[in-house]
C-alpha cells in the first residue's frame, strides 16, 4: 500500500515540474555572461588582428619600396665610387703632366731669358742724366763725350752702335729721369766702361750723378740683387768674390774655391762659417 502511494506522489511531482519548469540557477546565469563577454573579445582581437594583419602588409610595401630605394642608391654609390676613381686617376695623371709642363716651362723660360741677356751683353744702362741735358747734340756723341771726359775713354774701341732713353712720356722735372741704353759694338768695350764706372764709383757730370750699370732682364737683375746682402758679407770680412753669370757667386774659403746658385745657401754657408767663425 505505501509502495502504491508513493508512486503516485512521484508521479505527480514529476507532472507538477513538467507544467511549472523551474528556472536556471545562478552559476548558470554566471556562465552564459562569461561566455558572452568571451565571445565580445573574440570580436575585439579578431578586429584587431585584422588591422595588425593590415598593418603588417602596409609595412611589407614600405620595406619593398625601402629595399628598392636602398638598391638605387647602392647603384648610385657604386657609379659615383667609379667616377670619383676616375677623377682621382686623372687628376693624378694631371698632376704629373703639369709637372713635366712646369718643368718644361721653366727649361724654356730659362733659354729664352738667356738668350735675352745675351742680346744685351753688349749694352750698359745709364742712370742719372737729366732730361734735357742731350739737347742739340745727337746721343751717341753725347754719350761718347761723357765717356771721354768723365772716365777717360776714348778710341775706335768704344763705337756705340746706338743710344736712347728708355720708352715712356717724358717726366717731370721733380721725377727721375728715364735711364738712357747704350749698346757697344764691342763686348770688350762694355766691360771696360763696366770696370771703369766701378771704379769710379760715380760720375759727377755737370750738375748730374751719374751711374753706369749692365743691361739685363729684370728676373736676371732680381736673382743678381738677392745676392747682395751676401756679397757685402764677404765685402766687409775681406774676401774676394766674384758674381758671375747669369747669378753665380764664387769665392775661395779656407783654400776652396765654392760655387753657389741660390742665394738662401750661400748666405747661410757666409753666417755659419765666415761671420760666426770670426764673431767668436
Amino acid at each position: 500500500m505505501k509502495q502504491g502511494k508513493r508512486s503516485v506522489q512521484t508521479r505527480l511531482t514529476s507532472a507538477t515540474m513538467q507544467a511549472n519548469p523551474v528556472s536556471p540557477t545562478g552559476s548558470e546565469a554566471s556562465q552564459r555572461n562569461n561566455m558572452g563577454d568571451i565571445l565580445s573579445e573574440i570580436s575585439k582581437l579578431s578586429s584587431t588582428l585584422n588591422k595588425v594583419a593590415s598593418d603588417v602588409s602596409t609595412i611589407k610595401s614600405d620595406t619593398t619600396e625601402l629595399k628598392n630605394t636602398v638598391n638605387v642608391l647602392q647603384t648610385w654609390l657604386e657609379e659615383a665610387e667609379s667616377r670619383i676613381s676616375d677623377v682621382e686617376d686623372s687628376n693624378a695623371s694631371m698632376i704629373n703632366e703639369n709637372k713635366v709642363l712646369r718643368e718644361r716651362v721653366e727649361r724654356l723660360w730659362s733659354r729664352v731669358d738667356d738668350q735675352e741677356n745675351r742680346g744685351r751683353r753688349k749694352n750698359v744702362k745709364l742712370i742719372g742724366l737729366k732730361e734735357g741735358k742731350e739737347a742739340g747734340n745727337a746721343m751717341n756723341d753725347y754719350i761718347k763725350k761723357i765717356l771721354s771726359e768723365g772716365l777717360g775713354l776714348q778710341g775706335e774701341e768704344f763705337e756705340i752702335e746706338r743710344s736712347h732713353r728708355s720708352g715712356g712720356p717724358r717726366p717731370d722735372d721733380n721725377q727721375p729721369p728715364r735711364v738712357i741704353l747704350v749698346k757697344f759694338l764691342r763686348y770688350t768695350a762694355r766691360q771696360k766702361v763696366l770696370m771703369a764706372a766701378k771704379k769710379e764709383r760715380g760720375i759727377r757730370w755737370e750738375d748730374c750723378t751719374l751711374s753706369i750699370y749692365e743691361d739685363m732682364t729684370k728676373e736676371r737683375s732680381d736673382l743678381r740683387r738677392r745676392f747682395s746682402p751676401t756679397m757685402k758679407a764677404l765685402w766687409d770680412h775681406q774676401v774676394k768674390h766674384t758674381l758671375a753669370h747669369p747669378a753665380i757667386l764664387r769665392f775661395t774659403w779656407k783654400g776652396k774655391r765654392l760655387s753657389f746658385t741660390d742665394p738662401k745657401k750661400a748666405e747661410v754657408f757666409v753666417r755659419d762659417n765666415i761671420q760666426n767663425t770670426e764673431n767668436d
